[in-house]
């Protein structure tokens, strides 16, 4: 057992999960602060719970702090849950937990609407992408009223550049660099770092970035306006999901959402044999292709690269 000074030995047992996992480093230099961090508090209240913890400092990219509670951020959380294949009540349950702990501490916590993102209700864990053809008839969709424009822009963009939600809004014409033929930017989730994307010429691309238009579109709004969009654009193929550990099939419309585009984006490229670790790199998961790979939901088959292996050699290629 790893012991932590100040700590009696009926604590350093109950919390050990944590040290192992080196959620008190610190804790010896300033004990009653670490009470206070978002941590500590959550430790506290739930100390076996160490995976959520993990979860979310996979997420943000370091250990979680109470500014980090944003309204994205637990967006991420709960869809992480759900894209993971968890069962709908664990989801509902470790929710309730981080609510609990935000509800004691309002305050240091950014997210206004907390209670509404961390309130779960039969959620669908969606495994389903968009392929380029099926993108293309929403590019070439006739939009009725803004916010359809607003929505399938945006939409759009998510899945041609890998991009979040709140960093699609904010790309314009003006991210890509006319001499590498990128799309530069800094996710919001991540400012330690700089995301490089090639942009998708072959799809015009330029097209909807050069759109301006802007407008506030909360997640159920706009997820709901996402599948009227491929509902008109007869994206109506059955597929079958996993929800709550039971197939469910439908027409792909319903079940697609915000997150099916950057879904859409890494599942294209790796059928088309782009190696994960340079999907990662765009998605702005750097090096993690743990995170990338769950949002790739299809197989592809052996590449070309592989059959040619085994072929016989000539003159030529020997």
């Amino acid at each position: 057992m790893i012991e932590i000074k100040g700590l009696s030995y009926e604590k350093n047992l109950k919390y050990q999960a944590a040290i192992r996992a080196g959620y008190f480093d610190g804790y010896e230099d300033a004990p009653q602060f670490f009470w206070h961090t978002f941590v500590g508090k959550f430790i506290h209240d739930w100390p076996g719970r160490t995976k959520t913890l993990d979860r979310l400092k996979e997420i943000v990219g370091h250990v979680p702090v109470w500014e980090d509670l944003t309204d994205d951020t637990l967006d991420d959380f709960v869809f992480s849950m759900q894209d993971s294949n968890m069962k709908s009540s664990s989801v509902k349950t470790i929710c309730a937990e981080l609510k609990a702990v935000i509800n004691d501490n309002r305050r240091k916590v950014p997210s206004e609407e907390y209670m509404r993102k961390l309130t779960i209700k039969g959620s669908v864990s969606q495994h389903v992408y968009l392929t380029r053809e099926e993108i293309q008839r929403i590019m070439n969709y006739t939009v009725v009223g803004e916010i359809e424009r607003f929505v399938r822009r945006n939409f759009v963009v998510m899945c041609l550049t890998g991009a979040r939600y709140c960093d699609a809004i904010r790309f314009t014409i003006d991210n890509c660099n006319i001499d590498t033929q990128m799309i530069s930017y800094i996710p919001k989730k991540t400012p330690k770092i700089v995301v490089n994307v090639p942009v998708d010429e072959g799809m015009s691309l330029r097209n909807f970035l050069a759109d301006r238009y802007r407008r506030e579109c909360c997640p159920d709004v706009f997820n709901d306006y996402v599948r009227r969009i491929c509902k008109a654009c007869r994206i109506n193929r059955n597929v079958t999901i996993n929800r709550e550990d039971e197939e469910v099939t439908g027409p792909k419309w319903q079940f697609v959402s915000a997150h099916t585009g950057r879904r859409s984006f890494a599942t294209n490229l790796y059928l088309a044999y782009v190696p994960i670790e340079d999907i990662a790199l765009m998605m702005g998961h750097g090096k993690n292709i743990e995170t990338t790979k769950r949002y790739i939901c299809a197989e592809r088959q052996v590449s070309p690269a592989a059959f040619s292996y085994f072929q016989p050699k000539t003159e030529e290629n020997q």
